[in-house]
C-alpha cells in the first residue's frame, strides 16, 4: 500500500504516456471520446493505480474489494463515478467498467484492449461459435461480433459502438467448455458441433469446413458424444454429408463417425432448410441446395 501511496503523490493531473499502451494486439480497438484532463485526488489515484498494478482493465464495483484497499463498497462506487467523470474509466453496461490506459485517457480515446474478455464479464458463459474458432486459432477473422454461450440468457448488446456481443441460450447444450489462454471457451470438439448446429454463427458451412481442415487436434469421440446426445436425424444427415466432402481435401474423418451418421439417415432433407431445390445425394438422402463448389470454394480456389 505504501508503494502505491508514494507513487500517487508524484502524479499530477495526467499520467506519463507509456509506449506499451500504444501497441495494440489483435483484440484491441481505439475510439475517440470526449475528455477533460481534471486532476485526480489522492484516493482516486490509489484506486486507478491499484487497478493498473493488478492488470485489471475490466471490472465490476464488487470486484474492487480484491484490491486490498480499505474502502467501503459505497466509497468505491463514488470513486468509480468520479474517475468516470474525469475520463479515466468508461461504463460498458450491466455494471461493468473499463479502465482506460493512461495514454488512451490522456489522448481522449476509449481503448478496448480485449473485447472477448469484456464479453465474458458482461455475460456468465463461455465463448462459442466463431469466437471460439478464433481462440483455438482456427479462424483469421477479427471478432467484431462476439458469441457467448449461456445457460438461459439470450441478448444482443453493443459495445462502444464498435463490437456486438451475442449471448445465446444453450440450455442442456451448455456443456463442453474449458479454460484456454485465460478465456472460458468451448472445446474444439464442442465448437465444431455448435458451428454445424448453427452455421450462421460461424460464417456458414464453408467457413466451418475450412476451419475443420485447419484443425489437427479434434477429439472425435467427444464430437460423436455431442452428436448422439443433441443431434436430430436431419442434423446427422447434414453433418455426415458435410464431413464426407472433406475427403475431397484429403482430410481424414474416422470411419466410426461416418458410420454412425449414416445410421441416422432417415427421410429426405435439405442442407439449407430455407432454400428449395438442390441435387439429391442418395447416400445421405439429402438435397445439396448450396453446392459442393461453394462449400469447398476455400479449397478449390485457395
Amino acid at each position: 500500500m505504501s508503494a502505491i501511496c508514494d507513487c500517487s503523490r508524484n502524479i499530477s493531473h495526467t499520467f506519463v504516456l507509456r509506449k506499451k499502451y500504444l501497441n495494440c494486439d489483435d483484440h484491441s480497438h481505439i475510439m475517440k471520446k470526449k475528455f477533460t484532463a481534471r486532476p485526480l485526488s489522492h484516493r482516486e489515484q490509489q484506486l486507478y493505480l491499484s487497478l493498473e498494478s493488478e492488470g485489471q482493465s475490466v471490472f465490476r464495483i464488487s470486484d474492487l474489494k480484491q484490491l486490498g484497499l480499505s474502502f467501503s463498497y459505497e466509497h468505491f462506487r463514488v470513486l468509480v463515478q468520479r474517475l468516470e467523470a474525469k475520463g479515466w474509466l468508461t461504463p460498458l453496461g450491466k455494471g461493468v467498467y473499463l479502465r482506460l490506459p493512461a495514454s488512451a485517457a490522456v489522448g481522449g480515446k476509449v481503448y478496448l484492449e480485449d473485447p472477448l474478455k469484456v464479453a465474458l464479464k458482461l455475460f456468465r458463459g463461455y465463448l462459442a461459435f466463431q469466437s471460439a474458432l478464433r481462440i483455438h486459432g482456427l479462424s483469421e477473422y477479427e471478432p467484431f461480433t462476439i458469441y457467448v454461450a449461456t445457460r438461459n440468457k439470450s441478448e444482443t448488446v453493443s459495445l462502444l459502438k464498435q463490437y456486438e456481443i451475442k449471448a445465446i441460450t444453450f440450455r442442456n447444450r451448455y456443456v463442453g467448455y474449458e479454460t484456454k489462454d485465460s478465456y472460458v471457451v468451448s472445446t474444439v470438439a464442442k465448437t465444431f458441433f455448435d458451428c454445424l448446429f448453427h452455421p450462421g454463427y460461424a460464417g456458414g458451412y464453408a467457413e466451418v469446413l475450412k476451419a475443420l481442415h485447419a484443425c489437427d487436434n479434434i477429439n472425435w469421440q467427444e464430437f460423436l458424444k455431442y452428436v448422439r446426445k443433441f443431434a436430430s436425424d436431419n442434423l446427422c444427415q447434414k453433418i455426415g454429408y458435410l464431413l464426407s466432402l472433406m475427403g475431397e481435401t484429403h482430410y481424414d474423418i474416422p470411419k466410426a463417425v461416418i458410420n454412425y451418421l449414416k445410421s441416422r439417415v432417415n427421410v429426405k432433407t435439405r442442407l439449407d432448410s430455407k432454400r428449395l431445390g438442390g441435387k439429391l445425394v442418395q447416400e445421405w438422402q439429402l438435397y445439396d441446395n448450396i453446392g459442393e463448389q461453394r462449400l469447398l470454394s476455400w479449397w478449390l480456389h485457395g
